[in-house]
């Protein structure tokens, strides 16, 4: 598999697991997206591109998925990549407030960073090796979109991955 063959994979993967995640779901604050069609968030909610908030009409939160390879090593005459996975939680400022969850006292970057970091990190079951949290920094886009980024990097991919014949989402 060429090396850059892993990004739409992972990203597909992260996507599906983030999609099948019920609370993930419901943090998003979907108003037209319920958790019996979660596949609808894709390329209105889930975007596996970055996004640029000022170009989406509604108040809303959105996450973005995307992978970086940044560097590769050489090992027994074979080139091997360590990707970057980067989920960006991008929401309008009058969408921060969780009021479509009982008790989530956080506010909606917050909570769903919580929920995604505790989804991925230090798994090693989805193909894509160790999945460790890096970063998880918050900021916003000038006046109106408040963002939080997380960072997570793989240890090795191993070849699962590679045996994957899905196709894109």
């Amino acid at each position: 598999m060429a090396n850059s063959s892993s990004i739409g994979l992972i990203k597909n993967t992260i996507i599906k697991e983030l999609i099948k995640d019920e609370t993930i779901v419901q943090a998003i604050g979907s108003s037209t997206v319920d958790s019996k069609t979660p596949e609808k968030l894709i390329n209105t909610h889930i975007f596996n591109y970055d996004q640029d908030p000022y170009t989406i009409k509604e108040v809303n939160t959105f996450l973005t998925v995307q992978v970086h390879i940044p560097e590769s090593y050489r090992m027994d005459n074979k080139i091997y990549v360590t990707p970057t996975l980067e989920i960006r939680i991008i929401s309008h400022y009058r969408h921060m407030i969780v009021d479509n969850i009982p008790k989530v006292t956080d506010n909606r970057n917050d909570y769903l960073s919580r929920l995604i970091d505790k989804k991925f990190n230090g798994r090693s079951d989805l193909g894509i090796g160790i999945i460790r949290l890096s970063s998880n920094t918050e900021g916003s886009y000038q006046s109106d979109y408040l963002y939080r980024i997380l960072t997570f990097v793989t240890t090795d991919l191993n070849n699962s991955l590679c045996n994957n014949s899905e196709e894109y989402i």
